[in-house]
């Protein structure tokens, strides 16, 4: 059964209780976790050594480049980094998931 199947009235048939869609969404589940934990880790991070530089922020560090502007770029970097991380996992580990789930693939883990 496709997941965009009319199922008739009082069917049992419920798409969330599919076996391919709960691996699914698991492993769609982990990667917004890792992906969420990256970030978060990061921006915690600069902005505790912002605070706790209290000031130095604004110190040069090459030129006109601040230390400050080095701790965004470094979340910044991470950020996009993390974003093609995570589309290049959904690519790889929850399409194959999905095309079996509309019967155009197999799933393989």
């Amino acid at each position: 059964m496709s997941l965009f199947e009319p199922t008739p009235r009082g069917s049992s048939a419920v798409v969330a209780e599919q076996p391919e869609y709960t691996r699914l969404h698991g492993t769609a589940r982990r990667l917004r976790g890792l992906l969420l934990a990256v970030n978060a880790t990061v921006i915690a991070f600069v902005c505790l050594v912002t605070f706790a530089l209290d000031g130095l922020a604004a110190t040069s560090v090459a030129g006109a480049y601040t230390l400050g502007m080095l701790l965004l770029s470094l979340q910044a970097g991470t950020m996009a980094v993390s974003a093609l991380w995570y589309d290049h996992a959904c690519r790889r580990r929850c399409d194959p998931h999905v095309d079996a789930l509309h019967g155009t693939g197999s799933a393989t883990s």
